[in-house]
């Protein structure tokens, strides 16, 4: 029954991967998977043989996907390429630094120690509040009146 039905399920699974000669493998696949044996019941349906076939050819793809797809953050520091700035964007990124430094050195005192320890330690609302000693909505509060501050003296001109 496999021999007989070889070239439809080739047909069928080439579409599927792109490629004759990936769909001859997973026909293959199949065939040697679900190979009777003597001692076994006779060989599927046909319509069991051309969803196993289809199975196989999309495990193959997604398995393709996965190999050739690279996530972004899998890259090491060091093997990223370097952004070579000029020294006017150098200049000017330190201009802009030293102006975020300024907004947040005159914000009120907890909104400061909130938007620091929220950005720059990393840590939660929750563990912001039991460190300053208030409720974490107010933590959520200061945060966000903070960072209006900062984006509204940071706006550019239009």
């Amino acid at each position: 029954m496999f021999l007989r039905h070889r070239k439809a399920l080739i047909d069928y699974a080439t579409p599927l991967l792109g490629s004759r000669d990936d769909a001859e493998d997973i026909v293959h696949d199949a065939f040697l998977r679900f190979a009777p044996d003597v001692n076994e019941a006779p060989l599927p349906p046909k319509t069991y043989l051309f969803r196993i076939v289809r199975n196989l050819s999309f495990n193959k793809r997604s398995r393709r996907k996965r190999e050739t797809s690279l996530p972004e953050n899998d890259i090491p520091w060091w093997a990223r390429p370097l952004t070579i700035e000029t020294p006017e964007a150098a200049l000017l990124f330190g201009e802009q630094v030293r102006s975020v430094s300024g907004v947040i050195d005159n914000l009120p005192e907890k909104a400061r120690v909130v938007l620091e320890l929220y950005r720059f330690e990393g840590l939660t609302l929750a563990e912001i509040a039991a460190r300053l000693g208030v409720s974490t909505p107010t933590a959520h509060r200061l945060l966000k009146e903070a960072m209006d501050v900062v984006k509204a003296k940071m706006a550019l001109p239009k």
